[in-house]
């Protein structure tokens, strides 16, 4: 999506390598490396779509590159349960980046250096998400992008990731929708009359996105997909569909 900056790589490095790290909490890595572990080791059987618990969720960074120096400095997540998004069920934190936030992002979503400068650093939040998380099922719109941010931090420190599957609304929009031009988010709320709240911020669109992601499991029931195996093949066949009709191949 992002061409790579490599010199903003060679430079994050090369400053960052002769930088003092901050004291970690070996126990708070340790209880981190232990949840992760659990959920690496989950099974999850088919059930109903509607019977599921999800948490839907968002981040807000600096920039677009998190193995560049780019940071998360905000984290929001709502859980949808039994078909309806939980209001009251809610996660949101902002965190402490190690650099100043650029102009252009605290244009785009509001947060300044004043909101964070007394915020957490990451490692606590990282944990405090985890716990909200649980063993439950991912979702967000373009999720490679949050996901790279959330695994970078995981990896560098305390070498684990997040194991949880993930449901990209973006993935399924390009498979619902084929002859759309676009699948931002934005395009995609108004495309199902949602009406934008809070955009660019991390509670915000994740609560957007649940309520796209709803509308998407409406969907979903119409061409008979109502269980979790059967999203999952459904996405899986419609990929396959995808990539042999754009390589000049009859559909199967």
């Amino acid at each position: 999506m992002y061409s790579f900056p490599l010199g903003k790589y060679i430079k994050h490095i090369t400053t960052n390598w002769y930088k003092e790290k901050p004291a970690l909490d070996p126990n708070l890595i340790k209880e981190i490396q232990h949840m992760t572990e659990a959920i690496r080791k989950q099974s999850y059987p088919d059930r109903h779509l509607r019977n599921m618990r999800f948490v839907v969720f968002d981040t807000e960074t600096t920039g677009f590159h998190p193995y560049a120096g780019d940071e998360i400095i905000s984290i929001g997540a709502i859980i949808i349960e039994n078909g309806q998004i939980q209001e009251s069920n809610f996660f949101h934190e902002y965190i402490r980046p190690t650099t100043a936030i650029p102009p252009v992002v605290t244009k785009i979503t509001g947060i300044a250096d004043s909101d964070v400068q007394n915020a957490p650093p990451p490692l606590p939040v990282l944990h405090k998400f985890l716990h909200f998380v649980g063993e439950n099922y991912l979702v967000a719109h373009c999720a490679d992008f949050d996901m790279n941010f959330m695994n970078s931090k995981l990896k560098k420190l305390c070498k684990t990731k997040l194991y949880n599957p993930v449901i990209d609304t973006m993935t399924l929009a390009y498979h619902l929708l084929p002859t759309n031009q676009s699948y931002g988010l934005d395009i995609l709320l108004e495309q199902h009359k949602i009406k934008i709240e809070g955009r660019h911020t991390a509670l915000g669109d994740a609560v957007m996105t649940a309520e796209l992601y709803l509308k998407f499991i409406e969907e979903l029931e119409r061409r008979g997909i109502h269980t979790l195996h059967s999203l999952e093949n459904y996405i899986k066949s419609m990929h396959l569909l995808r990539q042999r009709t754009e390589s000049g191949y009859a559909p199967l």
